[in-house]
């Protein structure tokens, strides 16, 4: 069950539209969005990985920062 990959992100934390493979909802320039892939990898356990994103004249674009390409170590 794949569920949603993404929603609106707005005054509220989670908005419509749903990116759902049901959900017929035309983007526009202005909308800001989540990415936001799930799954279930054990009873009870799931994951979430959540981009944001602005959808664009052309396409989108990240609102989210990128990590460095090294990671720093906490011991």
């Amino acid at each position: 069950d794949v569920g949603r990959l993404g929603h609106g992100l707005g005054m509220e934390l989670t908005e419509r539209p749903s990116n759902t493979a049901t959900d017929n909802t035309v983007l526009k320039p202005g909308m800001v969005m989540t990415l936001e892939p799930g799954m279930v990898y054990a009873p009870g356990k799931s994951m979430v990985h959540e981009e944001n994103i602005v959808i664009t004249e052309d396409g989108a674009e990240w609102l989210s920062e990128r990590a460095e390409p090294e990671l720093i170590v906490i011991k």
